[in-house]
């Protein structure tokens, strides 16, 4: 009987050294009579998808070891290949591993990979790319550029962002085309929900299931400062999509209409585009290994 072959893509910058335990743990977890595995680090933005699209046809499955734009970056090389995605989530949000109910602890998170199933989970293509867990425009894609360009990470540094700017934010006018009716929002923050929650339990879509072949377009329209505990609170609490300031649409295919400098995020990781982003969903397209 054949072993099965795991390799770990590690993100040596996420989760504040998190990942030094790793080696010593999958040492001690892994039984080599069944499994054999590689590790690799990864060196530059993007290599994660580079290294799995070139390993994806070796592997069985193939480990990300970081936050969330490292597991979108290696998801991305895996949509074509045979392996399936496995998680170690090590990030500051882990918003799709905590929505697939993936352990936060390096150590459960390894045991749920060599213990758990494959599960087949939709993926969103958004103009050229790719996200599996949400993706969006207006505030929360502000927030990604601020926090991508400070030193320091963690939660409370994306506390501190979000409050700071909050400010100085101004709602925006958007035009979007949901599955072929057009809609003129104006929104605080639009998400596109593949999953359930942006991470660190932030429900943005409370209702959200990642393979129901569909998405939530999840609309946030302007509110005071007054008002912004009561939608912390709602966002915690699984409630958001009950308040009055909260609109969502079901959808398969989105188009924001864009002619001028428009920021988005996919996963958390910042991006900026001038032309129009085409948002669609493909049921279904990704194995990943969660638990049981």
């Amino acid at each position: 009987m054949s072993k099965q072959k795991f390799l770990f893509i590690v993100n040596p910058n996420s989760g504040v050294g998190k990942y030094k335990k790793l080696e010593k743990l999958l040492s001690k977890e892994v039984d080599v009579d069944k499994f054999q595995y590689n590790i690799v680090y990864t060196e530059f933005a993007g290599h994660a998808k580079e290294i799995a699209k070139k390993s994806s046809n070796n592997y069985d499955v193939i480990v990300a070891v970081g936050g969330d734009g490292s597991i979108n970056e290696a998801a991305q090389g895996l949509i074509e290949g045979n392996a399936a995605l496995g998680i170690i989530p090590v990030g500051s949000g882990n918003g799709l591993a905590r929505s697939l109910k993936i352990p936060l602890s390096i150590k459960k998170a390894i045991q749920t990979l060599f213990t758990a199933n494959q599960r087949k989970i939709d993926i969103v293509r958004i103009n050229d790319e790719y996200f599996f867990n949400v993706g969006g425009i207006g505030f929360d894609a502000s927030i990604g550029h601020l926090f991508d360009n400070t030193d320091k990470r963690g939660f409370l540094t994306y506390l501190k962002i979000v409050f700071k700017a909050y400010f100085s934010y101004q709602s925006g006018n958007y035009d979007l085309i949901i599955d072929g009716n057009r809609r003129k929002i104006h929104a605080f923050l639009i998400s596109f929900a593949n999953s359930n929650q942006w991470g660190n339990n932030f429900y943005i879509s409370p209702l959200s299931k990642i393979e129901d072949g569909k998405f939530e377009v999840c609309v946030l329209k302007p509110f005071s400062l007054f008002y912004a505990p009561i939608i912390a609170f709602a966002l915690f609490s699984k409630t958001i999509h009950k308040l009055s300031k909260a609109d969502f649409y079901s959808a398969k295919t989105v188009v924001v209409k864009n002619s001028e400098k428009l920021q988005f995020h996919i996963d958390g990781e910042p991006k900026t585009t001038t032309s129009d982003l085409k948002i669609e969903v493909i049921p279904r397209a990704l194995n990943v290994i969660t638990p049981l």
